[in-house]
């Protein structure tokens, strides 16, 4: 049986359209829209997820004496999701923000690159294309942006942090830093996807010579 004849690259490829609709669809609302609660007066929000944070208490705790003794183990942790208000269209306007808008555009582009490969990718299946030089350029590329969205997440919340220092923003009781790291869960996919795409490269460049001479 052929790929094109399979039921579950077909319904795999409207998936990927179908993600790629509501991708679009996000972006655009993302641009359009300030997504911000009426009742905040704000232009334009933000929402970053992961921000460290730093704060005191005033209750005496011992961890150890509760990890060992209680039922229910409770582990405080210090990241957070942060929303960011621009109260007016000056503040939005400002260096520091543009540089932060620019990252966040940036990271943004990067996941839609990603799905539009997977589209390209099971697109080609769907046309029994499937050994080609196309196909592993579409998974090395798709690699290398996969290793590339954790760099971006952390260049775009260092800019994140920056700007709401830089614009003394931070009307909050908490001390912000960042807390996204370079390698995360992306980057082992990245290397095992890229992997698999110079294997498959490799493949191709054997079908071809072995075609080519014959």
């Amino acid at each position: 049986m052929k790929l094109s004849e399979s039921k579950v690259i077909k319904n795999i490829n409207r998936l990927a359209t179908i993600v790629l609709v509501f991708y679009f669809i996000f972006l655009l609302q993302q641009f359009f829209t300030s997504s911000s609660p009426a009742i905040s007066k704000a232009v334009k929000s933000y929402e970053v997820y992961n921000v460290k944070l730093n704060y005191f208490t005033n209750k005496a705790e011992d961890p150890l004496k509760s990890w060992f003794n209680d039922t229910v183990v409770v582990q405080k942790t210090d990241r957070a999701l942060v929303h960011l208000r621009f109260r007016s269209y000056d503040q939005l306007f400002l260096l520091p923000a543009l540089l932060f808008q620019f990252s966040i555009v940036v990271y943004w582009l990067l996941i839609g690159a990603i799905i539009i490969l997977i589209k390209m990718f099971f697109q080609s299946l769907t046309k029994d294309k499937v050994f080609t030089i196309r196909n592993a350029s579409i998974i090395i590329w798709g690699s290398l942006l996969l290793i590339c969205l954790p760099i971006a997440r952390w260049f775009s919340q260092e800019l994140f942090v920056s700007c709401i220092n830089q614009l003394h923003l931070n009307d909050s009781k908490y001390a912000l830093s960042n807390g996204e790291g370079i390698i995360a869960s992306e980057t082992v996919m990245g290397l095992i996807t890229l992997a698999f795409g110079l294997a498959f490269k490799v493949g191709v460049d054997i079908k071809q010579e072995n075609e080519s001479f014959v």
